[in-house]
């Protein structure tokens, strides 16, 4: 059983919703795409810390898996919205 201390998860909390509003902030697809990839790999370490060890490793495999799809699809379509 894995116990963190109170400010290891109030901090990846805070930066999980730092990450949601930087998403609504940049225009940047690519930067979307980037910060999305972090929030999802922030989730798994909060999943971990609540002892959910089979949800974070299908949270990060998930959040990789996705997140290499969008930046493939922006590098073909552009990373400006029109």
């Amino acid at each position: 059983m894995i116990f963190a201390p109170e400010y290891v998860i109030f901090i990846l909390l805070t930066l999980l919703v730092l990450a949601i509003g930087a998403i609504f902030i940049f225009e940047d697809l690519l930067v979307m795409a980037i910060i999305y990839g972090g929030y999802s790999i922030v989730m798994a370490f909060v999943w971990q810390l609540l002892n959910a060890p089979d949800i974070a490793i299908t949270e990060a495999a998930v959040a990789i898996g996705s997140s290499v799809l969008m930046i493939t699809v922006i590098s073909r379509v552009g990373r400006r919205p029109e």
